[in-house]
């Protein structure tokens, strides 16, 4: 890739053989804005200034044009956010791609599709409404003429431009073919097979790579201290680091260039860079001081009737506050951009969902115009409203300018998640109560939103941009409710920022939601009226008591007065919650989007307080519906984001930083926590299509905290609804009486508490205990010299490290072999490795091979005390005493190295280490590895190195409460490692194709399958360890592998790949 991915506008427009649909710019001295362009060939390229954020809008947008053709789906391009080519329609925000840019591209199809009858009709000599288009084929309509023509040949031969004519007929539904029907994601085959071209896969000729050094006010892009903190960069501490090639400074902004990536990340780390001390902030931990701190003005959204009046007769005022953290996007991988700068101009791949603000930005940054700079957007790493892309774009483009190359930046996950700007907190407050017939008395609404116009991050530290906070108008969105109150004020109090804030999914549309839907069931509570009828009386919308109704009716709704009426179990408490939104997005009054409806129901631990989401039933009005697979894909992200932000996400602040810098520090919802989701689409197909990218995030929080009030009597009024925060408030609690009416079965698979398991273990370890005696300690030896042992055993020692992968756990500090000290997540707290190299005092030197073969195959250490099975000794029982042996003359073999790992420390009672002869009783067996001779010799070997020594099973197989692996049928059916999610091995995989031994061989050999994508996470490491394994070994583990998959399909065909899109 060495340029533009797209061709500009002007090239369009000299191009032979076309035929363009444009609109006049508005914007003097620059080209009409292209839509459309069809070529002689029946090519068919489409153009928005809007980005797939990987939502399906490259999907639906063509869906719409082929519809509007009359074409094949698979002949239209989409080109998406190219400034070269694409039009400026602003800002990837407010779910308004369907709603809004759309309209222009289907007008554009539409006048397209009238032109070409016209030009068909006076070819034929016929009238224009008596000929079809099938196909791109335009023909009559009468079937008895045989006459036809290709799109191709009326275009060939001109160069045809044709404005946008908004007059031009476009199609009914009802003659829908293509539109409204569910579409296979055109982007979704090159990604799950590992093809698709990210803006991290970037790479030019003669590029080189960068990397930031960000200033310590991490997250903060205001105040007077802003880009000018930097004392001094001492540029001799990296001159003679390999492959530097340049240190850039200007003001603030400080960043390394080198050779290669990791040069450059060296550089990184040992540049010597002195700043001033960040000056403490407002502590934003508990955000409410702050926020109501915050000098603000009050503007008035509402005001009907008389509230004071209302308020005043009231026999009990209820008056509320609800509190909302900062929240991160999170995206999964840091940001990355690649900047190419030339004496013509600038060029750029970016991440960014705003192409054309980025390119206004590149502008003031370099001080050149903006025709000189092409901005090409690539599919990034996930973002919901803005992350960190448009900041390392910037970077990229000041570095590439100051050595004169392309060059690649990418930043940190630390950078990644100090830097992105936040979702702002929120204060809301409502006053309000009852009137004597229970009805809603007055409705007084304020609500507190920090602006979130962060500006790109290197205009500020280079001094561009003034850092001067600027307040934006963006905390009313929803903030009106959608209820008939006849009493009702709303004021939002529009104020600076105070950490770095930029928009995000729901943006404060989710917060105000969270008020009015958690407010309303209060009120309903306290009239004693079921909250979903009580709603319904102060709704007015048709659609929206349509929603209610038909969401209250699928998810069966039955309907109650007080809580505690779903139900416990021992110490679970059930609930269900109810809560109903549209978004308004857009400067108030704003623009309404989807309707959206929850019903959520829960399982809360009243002793931990612990919370699973079991089941979310989402309804959802969004219009017409382009792609319905789409719509219903972006309703389950919407829940899985939401319910993970409700119950986990807020970001934590120093006095002066942020503090949230990993994954461990701002934790998100896993996989085995995501509810079930039951999404229903209201049909509208004759009504205009509707965002949908953010609506169905609206009613999250209230819903899930209206689930745990009904299941537990208490209310939450500030998330996330954190184990800490819930179990402060719930104990001491009386459980609720059990109501068998209305029962119901929770997911108890998503309920991971740890006080029952705790008990489980104790109880099932203590029996062990009481029978098994401590073991003995094995006397010590002095260190086997390495010539003991034979060249041929220690390189099968070296095959039989490579296969346990036992690098990847024991790895050391700075990468030293077997050195030990990583820290491996379990679900009972953190367990090091140990140092396995022959140093005598800090690792195994000491140990002669029986002492080595008992912890191998029984978990007990030299000195007698039991190991944890995070060591996988109960796979590792199932070894040959060959390779054991071999293994242990390998080890003795290596450089020793006296690093002491840390001492593992789990929690009451996981720590009493005795209390695991009990744990080995039930789940330690010493049956060898499966051998089956009506079996061939690759199978049996297959069987002993993925039973073995290869551990398979360890990470994945689901385990029991006690962390004990589960057979028989669910053995190698999936489990988890590492914080990762470790796929099913067996016909139990959740994978639409089906694993064969090809695909086995494939992935453990190279790491890629044609058919399942490339391995990632803690399998990308036993990948490589696996390298030195002959052919004969990995295809023996593949044999075995596929035999649990039999009855699948044997390969991985073109048509089943497509079927996963589907």
């Amino acid at each position: 890739m060495t340029g533009p991915r797209d061709r500009s506008v002007a090239t369009y427009l000299k191009g032979p053989d076309t035929l363009l649909v444009l609109r006049p710019n508005s914007l003097a001295g620059r080209d009409d804005e292209l839509f459309l362009a069809l070529d002689a060939d029946g090519r068919v390229i489409a153009f928005n200034g809007h980005v797939d954020l990987g939502t399906g809008i490259r999907t639906a947008l063509a869906q719409i044009v082929a519809e509007e053709l009359d074409v094949p789906f698979e002949r239209v391009r989409m080109v998406l956010g190219s400034t070269a080519a694409a039009p400026d329609q602003g800002a990837t925000i407010a779910s308004e791609t369907i709603q809004i840019t759309a309209k222009p591209l289907r007008a554009a199809a539409a006048t397209a599709r009238a032109h070409l009858l016209q030009l068909a009709a006076a070819r034929f000599a016929m009238k224009a409404e008596d000929l079809v288009i099938e196909d791109g084929v335009i023909r009559a309509a009468n079937s008895e003429e045989n006459r036809f023509v290709t799109f191709g040949h009326l275009i060939a031969g001109g160069n045809t431009r044709l404005f946008i004519d908004q007059r031009a007929p476009v199609k009914r539904a009802a003659q829908y073919r293509i539109v409204g029907r569910s579409q296979p994601r055109s982007d979704i085959p090159a990604k799950v097979t590992g093809r698709f071209t990210y803006v991290h896969d970037v790479r030019l000729p003669g590029m080189l790579h960068g990397r930031v050094v960000r200033p310590p006010y991490a997250g903060f892009d205001s105040g007077i201290h802003v880009g000018s903190s930097l004392i001094s960069v001492d540029e001799n501490s990296v001159a003679d680091a390999p492959g530097m090639v340049a240190v850039v400074v200007i003001g603030d902004f400080v960043g390394v260039v080198a050779a290669r990536e990791e040069q450059a990340i060296e550089a990184m780390q040992s540049l010597k860079v002195e700043w001033r001390s960040a000056p403490d902030m407002p502590d934003l931990n508990t955000p409410e001081a702050a926020l109501r701190g915050n000098p603000s003005t009050a503007r008035k959204l509402a005001d009907r009737g008389d509230v004071e009046r209302g308020l005043g007769a009231t026999a009990e005022p209820m008056q509320r506050t609800y509190v909302w953290p900062y929240q991160m996007h999170g995206s999964i991988g840091p940001s990355c951009a690649v900047a190419d700068w030339r004496d013509d101009g600038l060029t750029v791949w970016s991440g960014t969902q705003n192409p054309f603000p980025m390119r206004t930005d590149l502008a003031k940054l370099l001080d050149i115009s903006e025709e000189r700079i092409v901005v090409e957007r690539l599919e990034a790493a996930g973002c919901y409203g803005r992350n960190c892309a448009d900041d390392v774009t910037a970077d990229a483009a000041l570095m590439s300018r100051a050595v004169g190359r392309p060059v690649r930046v990418q930043l940190t996950r630390e950078q990644e998640h100090a830097w992105e700007p936040k979702g702002a907190a929120q204060i809301i407050d409502v006053r309000g109560g009852l009137d004597e017939e229970g009805g809603p008395a007055a409705y007084d609404f304020e609500t507190r939103y920090p602006s979130n116009l962060a500006p790109t991050l290197p205009l500020i530290l280079t001094g561009k941009v003034s850092p001067v906070p600027e307040v934006a108008l963006m905390g009313d969105r929803t903030a009106v409710p959608p209820y008939a109150f006849g009493n009702l004020r709303v004021t939002v109090h529009d104020m600076p920022p105070l950490a770095r804030a930029s928009w995000f999914r729901g943006v404060s549309a989710l917060p105000n939601s969270f008020a009015h839907e958690s407010f309303i069931d209060e009120l309903a509570t306290a009239a004693q009226v079921d909250p979903v009828e009580y709603r319904l009386r102060y709704l007015t919308d048709p659609r929206a008591i349509d929603l209610v109704r038909a969401v209250a009716e699928r998810s069966g709704w039955k309907p109650h007065i007080k809580p505690g009426t779903h139900g416990h179990e021992g110490d679970i408490l059930y609930g269900r919650g109810f809560a109903y939104a549209v978004y308004v997005h857009g400067p108030f009054p704003g623009k309404a989007a989807a309707w959206a409806a929850w019903v959520a129901d829960v399982a809360v631990n009243k002793v931990t307080g612990e919370i699973a989401v079991t089941k979310v039933v989402c309804g959802q009005d969004t219009g017409a519906v382009i792609n319905p697979d789409g719509v219903r894909h972006q309703i389950h992200g919407n829940v899985i984001q939401s319910t993970s932000r409700v119950l986990k996400e807020e970001v934590n602040f120093s006095s002066s930083a942020v503090t949230s810098l990993e994954w461990g520090a701002y934790p998100i919802i896993g996989f085995p926590e995501v509810p079930d989701i039951d999404v229903l689409m209201i049909p509208r197909p004759d009504e205009p299509p509707l965002g949908a990218g953010e609506s169905a995030s609206v009613p999250s929080a209230a819903a899930i905290a209206n689930a745990v009030f009904d299941a537990t009597g208490v209310r939450f009024r500030e998330l996330p609804l954190t184990p800490e925060r819930v179990r402060a408030a719930l104990n001491p609690l009386t459980i609720p009486p059990p109501s068998n009416e209305n029962r119901r079965t929770a997911k108890r698979s998503s309920l991971r508490f740890a006080w029952p398991l705790a008990g489980a273990l104790s109880g099932a370890v203590a029996l062990g205990a009481g029978i098994f005696p401590f073991n003995a300690a094995i006397a010590p030896v002095a260190r086997p010299l390495p010539d003991v042992f034979s060249p041929a055993t220690i390189e099968r020692g070296r095959l039989a490290a490579a296969v346990g992968a036992c690098n990847v756990c024991h790895v050391g500090a700075g990468g030293r072999p077997f050195a030990g000290g990583r820290a491996l997540e379990t679900p009972f707290g953190i367990v090091y490795a140990t140092n396995i190299t022959p140093d005598e005092a800090a690792g195994i030197g000491s140990w002669s091979y029986p002492a080595f073969a008992r912890a191998m195959r029984q978990g007990v250490a030299r000195d007698g005390h039991h190991l944890y099975p995070a060591h996988p000794y109960t796979s590792f029982a199932k070894t040959s005493e060959a390779d054991l042996e071999a293994l242990y003359a390998y080890l003795m073999a290596q450089p020793a190295t006296a690093a002491k790992a840390p001492q593992t420390q789990l929690r009451f009672p996981f720590g009493m280490r005795p209390l695991m002869a009990g744990w080995n009783a039930l789940f330690l067996s010493s049956s060898p590895a499966p051998a089956d001779p009506t079996r061939d010799i690759a199978w049996n070997r297959g069987a002993e190195l993925v039973e073995g020594l290869g551990h398979c099973s360890a990470c994945h197989s689901p385990r029991n409460a006690i962390g004990g692996e589960i057979k028989g049928s669910m053995h190698l059916a999936g489990g988890a490692a590492d914080g990762w999610y470790a796929h099913a091995l067996t016909a139990k995989s959740f994978s639409p194709v089906t694993w064969n031994e090809r695909a086995f061989y494939d992935y453990l050999r190279t790491g890629h399958s044609a058919a399942h994508g490339a391995a990632g996470g803690p399998m990308a490491h036993v990948i490589d360890s696996m390298a030195p394994l002959p052919d004969a070994d990995i295809r023996a583990m593949a044999v075995y592998l596929a035999s649990f998959n039999v009855g699948g399909q044997t390969s991985a065909s073109g048509a089943s790949v497509q079927s996963i899109i589907a």
